[in-house]
Parts: structure tokens; C-alpha cells; sequence
């Protein structure tokens, strides 16, 4: 035992160092003597992602999963079940949470996390169980509070949820995440009573990101109440923290995107046993209008919606061997050209096909899935692709405004940046929707919005699916909502987003210039 604590120790001063190569050895040499050391397989996950190798990665994170059923290092669950998530293994992560003795001192001290891991492995009603459970034993913890206040704000009630994310501020006055939720969820009433207390969080925030957070709270609280002044000088301000936070590389996305567009025949398609549901994924920038279509569409009897998953994402790292990131594509047009791609297409199949139904077609909404479309035509031979295509200032202002979550979108803090990637965006589905015409469908987000029964029959038609009346009613689709417009979009279809730009002509006048004659 105590040369396991000697080694653990001395691996962690290496890694402090920054010396990899030096710790991986002595975590080696733990696991040899006790192989269920949960501390030391995430440790090990960690260092085969630096050194890019996926599926040594995982095996750790699976194994350290496997330790904890086992009853081993159960004071480390949560560490676990977030490493589970980070390679989209979230029926794993939800099990091991639903196999835990919710009794135990260590669930209970970790209760905050997994309620939350719960709920962004998709598993709500759990979620909501295990804080029904816990919630007694740690009396008002403001991140259960925020935890059930997202779950029911993704299950469209509303009401309630507002009222969670009050409590938690009231709980935590400081909490920036809460604070931007509800600044995003419902309006003040009266406008701006909530500008104070944000001005007094923000007077306290801890680090630039919270202040971010809190500054993007503030230009909602303020645009709703149409200080468009206060608002855009909030937004500039947040926005320059997260931009200084996250590097965009427009130049290199360009070529990339050049690299795949050159590189992949439309007619190379791998020969697989496509079975099931057709697939259907709808990709585009963020905010033009990917969820709305999600929503008319799963509305048609032989549809059903997955959400916004990272299942093809997951499906090329397992098959490379590579970590692969689809918000960056330098590089894919070599990790797409090195895949085998039928083996790519039957890993998405085995993940998508827990969440069967009898529906005979399966929707993905994963924007960022936009960059892999040359790998999907050719590893899944029956899908279609619906690109939402929006209004650049439009588009560009509504990524602007919104604060994503991990980085994901980085070009959506700077609006030089906004317009080089909006053009790059453009070009791309031009190109595709050129190519594959019989597989890529652009779908415009002001007609969709302007007659969205039309638009919609049009897509049945391209789906090769029955016609079906009122699916632009998508008031009725009582399915949970896990993206920004969670709460927008329980509203019935309308316009009055179309346009929004204008309010700030003044302030986006440079990125207008910008975006020249895709403006």
C-alpha cells in the first residue's frame, strides 16, 4: 500500500512538471499491483488523450467504470461518470449512477454532479428521481437546485423551472451560470428588476468566465428592455472575455474545408449493410433554425428525434483511433480519407440503434455534425442531410448573442470572426448541395418560419416519407428540448426573429462590411 501511495505521489509532481512520460510509469506500475485504482485509470485516460491514442483513452475510462460497479473507489463516481460523457458513453454513465447505493455517504456528497450527469446523458426522469432522493439529505445545495431547474426547463415546464433557478440564486447570489440561464429562460417582470443583483455578482466574480457569463445575462436583461445601448456594450464586453478565451483560425478552417471539398467523389460510397431507420441529420450553424426543423419534423408519425447527440463524432474515433473534434476540421480531410468508412457507419448504426423505435426514420441534430458530411455520405449510403441555411447578419448576430457552453463554436465572440466562418459555412453547403443534390438539402430558415407546412411537405417528399398534416404545430411535439432554444421553441412557429439584427445596424455596421456580398 505504501508504495502505491509513494507512486501516486511521485506521479503527481511529474505531471505537475509537465513530465508525461515520467508519470505514465509509475501509474503503469500501480495498476499492475492494484488494477482497480480508479484515480490512476483516469489518470492513464488522460494521458493516452494527450498523446492522441482514442482507444486506449476510453478502455481506462471504461475500466475505471468497471472498478466502481465493482465497489471500488466509489468516492470518485462522479469523476468517472464525467469522463464516461466526455466519449459519449452516456448509457454507461446513467448506469453506473442508477447501479450506486443512493444511500451511500460518497452519492449522497457527490448527489450535485450526478443528478447533473443524469441530465446531460438525456436521462431526465432519473435525474429528477435521484434529487427527489438526495435533495432531503443536502438541504438546500444550490447546484441541485440548478440541475432540476435545467431538467425542467428541457421538459418545457417552464414556470417551475424558473422558480429552481431563483432558488439557486438565492442559494448562491454569485452563481454566474444560474444567473445566465434565467437571464436566457424568461423575462424579468418588471423589466430590469434583475439588473442589480447581476451588477452586484458581477462586482465579485471570480474569474473571467463567470464574468462573461454574467455580462451576457446582462445584454439579455437589457435588450429585452430595449436599452439597446446598455445591451450591446454588456454583449462586447462578455464577448471579448470568451474570445480571449478561445482562438478561431479562419484561414485554416478555409482550407480544410478546400481539402475535404477536393478530396471526397460523391460517388465513393462504402459498401455496408445499412440497416434500420434511414438517418437523418440536420446540421447548419447554430440559432438558424436546426431545432425548430427537429421539432416540425419529429412531429410525423414514422419519425423519431435522438437530439443533439455525438454519436458520429464518437463513431470516427472509435474507428480511427484518433480523437477527432468536429468543430475543428483542420485535419479531417486526412482522418476522413484514412477511415474506413463502412466501419464508421456500422459503429453509428450500433450507437443510434439503442434508442429504437418503429419509426423508419432517425433524426440527429447535431449542428457541429455541418464539417462531416463527405464522411457520412459515404459511410452511410441511405442517409440525408437537412442544412439550415439562415440570413448571414441574422445568423451571425444570434451566434453572437448567445454564450456556448466548452468552446465549441470559438469564431462566435468576434464579429470579424462571425463573418469569416458565416462565408465559409455558406460556401460549403453551396458545395454540397451542389454535388449531392439527391442526398443534401438546403432548407432556408425564413421560408421555413414564413410557411413552414409548405417547407415541410417539401422535405417529407425529399425524405421519401408519407405526407402528414400539422406538423408545423409544433406546440404538440411534448418531447424534452436540450439545446439554446429550449425555451423558445415550445412557442407556436413565428418570424419575429427574422430581422432581429437591425435593432443593432449601427454596432454590426463592421460586420456587415465583413461579410461583403454573402451580406
Amino acid at each position: 500500500m505504501q508504495s502505491v501511495i509513494d507512486s501516486w505521489q511521485r506521479a503527481q509532481r511529474h505531471e505537475a512538471a509537465g513530465e508525461w512520460d515520467r508519470a505514465r510509469p509509475l501509474y503503469e506500475a500501480i495498476l499492475d499491483v492494484e488494477p482497480d485504482h480508479v484515480p490512476a485509470r483516469l489518470r492513464m485516460s488522460r494521458l493516452e488523450q494527450f498523446a492522441g491514442r482514442y482507444l486506449p483513452s476510453r478502455t481506462h475510462a471504461l475500466q475505471a467504470a468497471a472498478a466502481v460497479r465493482r465497489g471500488a473507489g466509489l468516492r470518485h463516481i462522479a469523476h468517472v461518470t464525467a469522463r464516461l460523457l466526455e466519449f459519449a458513453e452516456e448509457p454507461e454513465a446513467a448506469a453506473l449512477i442508477l447501479a450506486a447505493d443512493w444511500n451511500a455517504a460518497d452519492v449522497i456528497r457527490q448527489s450535485p454532479a450526478l443528478a447533473q450527469h443524469l441530465w446531460l446523458a438525456g436521462r431526465y426522469a432519473e435525474s429528477l428521481r435521484l434529487l427527489d432522493a438526495l435533495e432531503p439529505r443536502v438541504p438546500g445545495h444550490p447546484l441541485l437546485s440548478f440541475t432540476r431547474a435545467n431538467v425542467l426547463r428541457y421538459l418545457g415546464d417552464a414556470a417551475a423551472a424558473e422558480r429552481q433557478y431563483e432558488a439557486c440564486i438565492a442559494a448562491s447570489p454569485g452563481m454566474a451560470d444560474a444567473h445566465w440561464a434565467l437571464a436566457t429562460h424568461a423575462r424579468a417582470r418588471p423589466p430590469l428588476a434583475r439588473v442589480p443583483r447581476l451588477q452586484h455578482a458581477l462586482q465579485s466574480a471570480g474569474d473571467d468566465v463567470a464574468r462573461a457569463h454574467l455580462l451576457y445575462a446582462l445584454f439579455r436583461e437589457y435588450d429585452a428592455a430595449d436599452d439597446t445601448g446598455s445591451a450591446w456594450k454588456a454583449l462586447a464586453e462578455g464577448a471579448a472575455l470568451m474570445r480571449a478565451c478561445h482562438a478561431y483560425d479562419a484561414r485554416g478552417e478555409s482550407s480544410a474545408l478546400d481539402a475535404m471539398m477536393a478530396a471526397a467523389p460523391s460517388g465513393d460510397v462504402a459498401p455496408i449493410d445499412d440497416f434500420g431507420p434511414c438517418p437523418v441529420f440536420i446540421v447548419g450553424m447554430p440559432r438558424t433554425g436546426t431545432t425548430l426543423l427537429d421539432r416540425i419534423l419529429g412531429n410525423h408519425p414514422a419519425v423519431h428525434s435522438l437530439g443533439e447527440r455525438n454519436d458520429l463524432a464518437a463513431s470516427v474515433c472509435e474507428a480511427t483511433g484518433r480523437f477527432f473534434n468536429p468543430a475543428v476540421p483542420a485535419g479531417a480531410a486526412a482522418l476522413f480519407d484514412r477511415a474506413d468508412a463502412a466501419e464508421v457507419g456500422r459503429r453509428y448504426l450500433r450507437r443510434t440503434a439503442a434508442g429504437a423505435t418503429s419509426a423508419s426514420h432517425r433524426i440527429d441534430k447535431n449542428p457541429l455534425n455541418l464539417f462531416c458530411i463527405p464522411l457520412l455520405l459515404r459511410a452511410l449510403p441511405r442517409a440525408r442531410v437537412l442544412v439550415l441555411r439562415r440570413e448571414p447578419m441574422d445568423a451571425c448576430f444570434s451566434n453572437l448573442k448567445e454564450l456556448f457552453q466548452g468552446g465549441a463554436y470559438a469564431y462566435s465572440y468576434a464579429l470579424d470572426d462571425l463573418a469569416d466562418h458565416c462565408r465559409n459555412t455558406r460556401r460549403w453547403t453551396s458545395h454540397w448541395a451542389s454535388v449531392a443534390p439527391d442526398r443534401v438539402r438546403v432548407v432556408d430558415y425564413e421560408a421555413l418560419v414564413r410557411d413552414p407546412e409548405t417547407v415541410a411537405g417539401s422535405l417529407l417528399a425529399f425524405l421519401g416519407l408519407p405526407s402528414h398534416a400539422g406538423l408545423h404545430d409544433v406546440a404538440m411535439n411534448t418531447a424534452p428540448v436540450s439545446t439554446a432554444s429550449s425555451s423558445q421553441v415550445r412557442e407556436a412557429v413565428h418570424g419575429r426573429a427574422v430581422g432581429a439584427w437591425q435593432r443593432y445596424a449601427a454596432q454590426l455596421q463592421p460586420l456587415r462590411e465583413r461579410l461583403g456580398a454573402a451580406a
